[in-house]
């Protein structure tokens, strides 16, 4: 059985679309764990319809905590051998269970594909019979997420192995918590097998939290510091590590400096012009680092003002 975790909060304008695509999974051995996480809106009666419907589904009122309280609910609650998230405005492609499972070989963690859009494309899709995959370690599917390569760092778009799980919980009250857990769970997988196709869809909400600028998105700074530190066991992990800081710092220097015009963060922009300056030449040197971040740290060398400039025209 593959337990499928659903948190949702304020949610009714997408959760029909997101269960309707666990209906339609081509393999029936599944339970869906809905959180409802306190929402004002129609999303419990919407989950309720639908628990209704179908007995797989199930579902859990709670008050508002988070994300990571809602995804950490269900998780006390899985009875699957596998398990996976998805997000309540996101959709899974009819076949996803099935290609990760036909995959999943002495695996762990199986990462498939994650599309992005504004509606699924399911043209995009392998046959199942068609579907491929390769071996990794662990620290290896960790090195390539902090990287920013060939896997996402979302807990999204993966099969985890249940008793891989024991005690990893999502760290509550904070975001940008997928980082951490999937640096936790990538040090106890063995093997990561890596699905070339497509099976997650994630809808680009320009409401949800990823697409709004907020004070929480700078939680991202204290997460990849967090993650840096749990990579220094290991000095290619250290390197990924640092690149990632490295990227969110740029990333948060570039959106503070559209969006802070009055100054209220700047002691925030000062904090990650220092990282950006302290890890740059090390990214430049590193042969695994993305021509993305090459070509930041370049820009970077011109000067604090030219940078600014530049994510003006990049994040306007």
């Amino acid at each position: 059985m593959v337990s499928v975790v659903i948190p949702a909060y304020n949610a009714q304008a997408y959760l029909r679309e997101c269960l309707e695509s666990v209906l339609a999974q081509t393999f029936p051995d599944w339970e869906a764990i809905v959180v409802d996480d306190g929402s004002t809106d129609a999303t419990l009666a919407i989950a309720r319809e639908y628990s209704a419907r179908d007995r797989r589904i199930k579902v859990v009122s709670t008050a508002n905590g988070g994300i990571s309280s809602a995804r950490n609910i269900a998780m006390e609650r899985i009875v699957g051998d596998w398990f996976t998230f998805l997000d309540s405005d996101d959709m899974l492609y009819p076949h996803a269970m099935e290609v990760m499972l036909r995959c999943s070989a002495g695996a762990d963690v199986v990462c498939g594909g994650i599309e992005r859009g504004v509606c699924p494309n399911e043209s995009r899709v392998v046959p199942v019979a068609s579907a491929v995959y390769r071996t990794m370690s662990g620290q290896a599917a960790l090195r390539s997420g902090l990287y920013q390569k060939d896997i996402s760092a979302s807990a999204c778009g993966k099969l985890y192995r249940s008793e891989l799980l024991g005690d990893e919980r999502f760290l509550e009250g904070i975001y940008y918590e997928d980082m951490l857990f999937y640096c936790n769970v990538m040090f106890k997988a063995s093997q990561v097998n890596i699905v070339d196709s497509p099976v997650y869809f994630y809808r680009d909400n320009p409401e949800s939290f990823i697409n709004t600028v907020t004070i929480d998105r700078l939680d991202v700074l204290r997460v990849v510091a967090m993650v840096e530190d749990r990579c220094r066991c290991d000095e290619r992990l250290l390197r990924a590590a640092r690149d990632r800081r490295l990227s969110a710092n740029f990333n948060m220097y570039g959106l503070l400096s559209v969006h802070d015009r009055e100054g209220r963060y700047s002691h925030v922009r000062a904090q990650c012009w220092k990282i950006i300056k302290e890890y740059r030449l090390a990214s430049l040197a590193d042969p695994e680092v993305r021509l993305k971040n090459k070509v930041g740290v370049l820009v970077s060398c011109l000067g604090g003002a030219v940078l600014a400039l530049v994510s003006r025209l990049v994040y306007r």
